[in-house]
């Protein structure tokens, strides 16, 4: 088999890191804007299930169809603290990666079995905004909670022309195409953890918890976020820190019932400016 495209790599590596990072220090208030690149390593897959036969289609976006799973991404973010104690933050971050194997043949569960060209393409975007209210603080320290929205916009894609069979049973002789698209705003909360050893330096921990339903879609997400901060000057800090994000999603249509796994971590460097 021929392995073709490559990645378009601005993925949901790291966006969701530097969001956690926009109250870097007890004190300040205003507003910041920052970013920087991030190198995010995948783990996804999906299944399709007809509601009709009961067949199944499994993917393993990684494994099997050789999506890219190690991929760097630029990162935006932006926050505005009015208060000692109040506060909103937003983001934007999307994902491009894309695997086209061609003249192959590829077991997808289930007993499906394609023989031809296959193209599994991830084109996801995911947005945030919330809230947050210091629960403690001091000249050091904070504990934050935050609540908000979580925007879910996935865009997971697989064609395969050629062959379909499932057994000795032909199913399709020419393309197979089903995208998993669908975009839900769901509920955040989350807790954030800060310590500032010196003036300079300081250290944190994010968790947020995703959880609800929309419009037929049902999803859990969990992401922790470790990092660290040093300030450069008045103005300007800079951010790094280590990512953990795990979703879960399930959708159906009509015909299909869906469940999307979604996984990554990654480690990400960046550039906070604070007015």
């Amino acid at each position: 088999a021929l392995s073709g495209s490559q990645t378009k790599a601005p993925g949901f590596a790291g966006g969701y890191l530097l969001l956690t990072t926009n109250l870097a220090h007890a004190a300040d208030r205003g507003f910041s804007i920052g970013g920087g690149p991030s190198i995010t390593r995948y783990d996804s897959n999906f299944k399709i299930t007809s509601k009709e036969t009961g067949r199944h289609i499994f993917v393993d976006t990684e494994g099997s169809l050789s999506l890219p799973s190690t991929a760097g991404s630029p990162i935006l973010l932006g926050s505005y603290r009015f208060s000692r104690k109040h506060g909103i933050a937003f983001g934007y971050y999307d994902t491009r990666r894309q695997n086209t194997l061609l003249d192959t043949e590829l077991e997808l569960g289930g007993g499906y079995v394609v023989s031809g060209d296959t193209r599994i393409s991830d084109e996801s975007n995911f947005y945030n905004f919330n809230y947050s209210y210091a629960l403690f603080q001091d000249e050091r320290a904070f504990i934050l909670f935050s609540a908000g929205l979580f925007g879910l916009d996935l865009g997971l894609k697989l064609e395969a022309s050629g062959e379909i069979r499932n057994g000795d049973e032909l199913i399709d002789q020419s393309t197979i195409n089903r995208k998993l698209a669908v975009f839900a705003p769901l509920p955040l909360f989350g807790l954030d953890f800060w310590y500032a050893y010196t003036e300079q330096w300081g250290i944190g921990t994010r968790v947020s918890v995703v959880a609800g339903a929309f419009d037929g879609v049902h999803a859990g997400v969990f992401d922790t976020v470790i990092r660290a901060r040093y300030r450069l000057s008045e103005h300007f800090d800079l951010l790094t820190g280590l990512r953990f994000f795990s979703a879960d999603v399930n959708m159906d249509d009509q015909d299909y019932e869906y469940e999307v796994s979604y996984r990554t971590d990654g480690v990400f460097f960046g550039l906070n400016y604070r007015l």
